[in-house]
């Protein structure tokens, strides 16, 4: 039986608009589908329909999803809102987001709609459950109000020592005692024994004329032994020498408000998908199981556990197949501690445990263990197994922190260790740890400014032809003299920016520094001279990639073919569709492409064939040992013969000696880099070293 589905369709092609209803139908569902085109359309079709969900085309002529999601946001109604688009890049749509859409999904690949359209329908419904509990709460409150300002709650006179002398039918309905019986009764015997103390305490405070009224809620054990939650009001009443003579109560029932309290407080200390403690519970159970460890003197593990390619899964499978997968491993990691510990769920694919019992580290070490064997069990998803591992961090209390805070945090310095180790790895936090997590942290913070205090620069460093020693080009090489860290070599510095994202806009810098120098040495005299520039893989899969090059093509004014792109060999290994394109788009200005540092990624030569690459760099490593290593000798000799067999041209990185140079013009490199013919220097210092070594034949353009 189809799924009934009321769609508001903010599109413009009628043909998109079949097409998605197709794919709807063949989900299984039975779509009523609306179609506009304009806010107005949009306001009157909200206003005068009951809608499921709205899904907004993000660019037309007249319309935009972001004006769309503005109409929905005016209305008030809360409603999944869903960008189905086909040229929304990854930066608007993550905009998109932040302003209040829920998904996006391209229309390149509408596979994704139905698990978007699944999820969002349901976290839908997850809010309306909130809501309907956070209004029952309200209306409880509100009806308590009304009944205490008529006075129709319950009503009790008693003696300062809290004996019943009058009762109303309210309150002995309450109870489900009858007057007489209370009469004969003081409030203490049927007060729940949790609230007992804090009940005679109260009375004790009003005889020793510490107080005249109280306002509080507790609990009454009725005479059929329900427990009944009341808000109760008390005034003593004095006599003219100011001593209490009896008490005057105002009782309400708010036993319904209580329950959807604690319906409301079971959504926020619990997630909803695998029904394990969220931080929140977390943080207080952990707290309690610390309480008991620092009182018997025991250890404790806190464990912070993160499923490896857990997104591979999801956009492999789809949301729905990832949210299986979580509660499988939520009910196996379930299997793994006992009532005393703690499991929770802190955020998409992350897990935390606090476990005490255990009398070593060595018995973490065995849980560790345990804990991964039981996850990297297959799950059965869409009818074929899936493997999921993960990576654990463990801290231990006292010794790596002594609240759940510090425990946390040094857990997940370890799990980032686990993680550079590699898939299915878990590693215990160490002092060190924490010293290189904070030397990173002050390091990223660093490079956040080394742009705006200009602190970063670009060197260049000659490419030769080996036959005719000729300086052929020149590479870009990103340098950063921090006023904090003084000099920091690459190798620390790159790998942070990937991993922060700083290469995006790094990267841009250099780009447009690179070409920008080019001009200037090409109006110079060296007309000939190539400009090679890194990408980054993270660079180059922007979606707007080839656009930022356009523009700093167009701002230096440079010719595109004395410009050479060098790419991570991962790029090429990804041979995808979208690569291609890209590579070709690249060529098709003219643009020379380059693979550097070869060899060093594994990457088979047969994957070039499919690649428009103009130039293979060999890897240093390989270079520094042909005299002394034949295996680097052999593989250096088999990458020139099959580039040259794909009419690739080869250039060695890293040439230091004659032999090396020797051994590559022997075997017809091309041409070679590295400090036999010059170190990286300076954009002053480059000028000086072309003065010298650039020949007056290469001010012809090359052909």
């Amino acid at each position: 039986m189809k799924i009934p589905l009321r769609l508001l369709l903010v599109e413009d092609s009628e043909a998109d608009a079949e097409l998605l209803e197709q794919q709807l139908l063949a989900g299984g569902y039975d779509p009523t589908i609306e179609r506009v085109e304009t806010a107005e359309a949009m306001q009157a079709a909200l206003a005068g329909g009951n809608w499921d969900i709205v899904i907004a085309d993000y660019s037309m002529p007249h319309f935009s999803a972001t004006a769309a999601l503005r109409v929905l946001q005016e209305t008030g109604l809360d409603l999944p809102f869903i960008i189905c688009s086909g040229n929304i890049g990854e930066e608007t749509a993550v905009e998109a987001m932040r302003a209040g859409a829920h998904d996006y999904v391209m229309k390149n690949n509408l596979a994704r709609l139905l698990p978007a359209i699944e999820r969002e329908l349901r976290e839908a419904e997850g809010r309306r459950r909130r809501r309907q509990a956070e209004e029952k709460l309200l209306v409880s409150e509100k009806r308590f109000r009304s009944i205490f300002q008529n006075a129709v709650a319950g009503m009790v006179v008693l003696t300062v020592d809290g004996r019943f002398l009058q009762v109303n039918p309210a309150f002995c309905q309450m109870v489900k005692y009858s007057e007489a019986e209370l009469l004969e009764m003081e409030t203490f015997s049927i007060d729940h024994p949790s609230d007992l103390s804090l009940t005679r305490r109260l009375f004790d405070e009003a005889k020793a004329g510490q107080r005249n009224d109280a306002d509080y809620e507790k609990r009454f054990i009725c005479k059929d032994g329900e427990i009944v939650w009341a808000h109760v009001a008390m005034a003593w009443l004095h006599d003219e020498h100011d001593q209490p003579m009896y008490v005057v109560g105002l009782v309400s029932n708010i036993t319904p408000h209580h329950r959807a309290k604690q319906e409301i407080r079971q959504m926020a200390r619990f997630d909803s998908l695998t029904g394990l403690s969220n931080r929140q519970l977390f943080l207080e159970r952990c707290n309690e199981i610390l309480t008991r460890a620092r009182r018997d003197d025991r250890q404790v593990a806190v464990f912070v556990v993160d499923l490896d390619r857990f997104k591979g899964i999801n956009d492999t499978f789809g949301y729905t197949s990832g949210d299986k997968l979580l509660k499988a491993v939520s009910e196996r990691l379930i299997r793994c501690v006992s009532r005393d510990d703690a499991l929770a769920r802190l955020g998409s694919d992350e897990f935390a445990l606090a476990v005490s019992g255990v009398e070593s580290q060595e018995g973490f070490s065995i849980l560790a263990q345990r804990i991964q064997n039981m996850l990297i069990e297959p799950v059965e998803i869409e009818k074929q197994p899936v493997y999921c591992s993960a990576g654990i961090g463990i801290a231990l209390f006292p010794g790596d922190g002594t609240n759940v805070d510090s425990l946390l945090t040094n857990a997940g310095v370890a799990l980032h260790q686990a993680k550079e180790q590699g898939a299915n790895s878990y590693r215990f936090f160490s002092k060190g740890m924490n010293l290189v997590a904070r030397e990173r942290l002050t390091l990223e913070a660093g490079l956040r400014q080394a742009m705006e205090r200009q602190e970063l620069s670009v060197f260049y460093q000659p490419q030769i032809d080996l036959a005719s020693g000729a300086v052929i080009a020149v590479e870009a090489l990103l340098r950063w003299d921090s006023a904090e860290h003084g000099s920091v070599p690459p190798v620390r510095f790159i790998p942070l920016a990937e991993q922060s994202g700083l290469i995006i806009p790094i990267g841009d810098w250099v780009l447009e520094t690179a070409c920008s120098q080019a001009r200037e040495w090409h109006q110079g005299g060296y007309r000939s001279l190539r400009m090679a520039v890194n990408i980054s893989a993270r660079q180059f899969k922007q979606a707007d990639f080839v656009d930022r090059l356009d523009r700093a093509l167009l701002k230096s004014g440079i010719d595109p073919t004395l410009l050479e792109l060098e790419l991570t060999e991962s790029i090429v290994m990804e041979r995808s569709e979208e690569t291609l394109m890209a590579l070709t788009d690249l060529k098709s200005r003219g643009i020379k492409l380059a693979v550097d540092d070869f060899g060093t990624g594994y990457s088979m030569l047969s994957y070039l064939k499919h690649f428009p690459i103009d130039r293979l760099k060999i890897d240093r490593s390989f270079v520094s040992d042909l005299a002394t290593d034949s295996d680097d000798a052999a593989i250096t000799e088999a990458i020139i013969v099959m580039a040259h067999s794909l009419r690739i041209k080869v250039l060695a990185e890293g040439v230091e000696t004659k032999e090396q140079l020797d051994f590559l013009n022997a075997r017809r490199c091309e041409e070679g880099q590295g400090f036999l013919f010059a170190r990286p220097l300076s954009a002053s210092d480059s000028g000086v070293f072309l003065k010298k070594a650039f020949h007056p034949e290469q001010a012809k353009h090359p052909a």
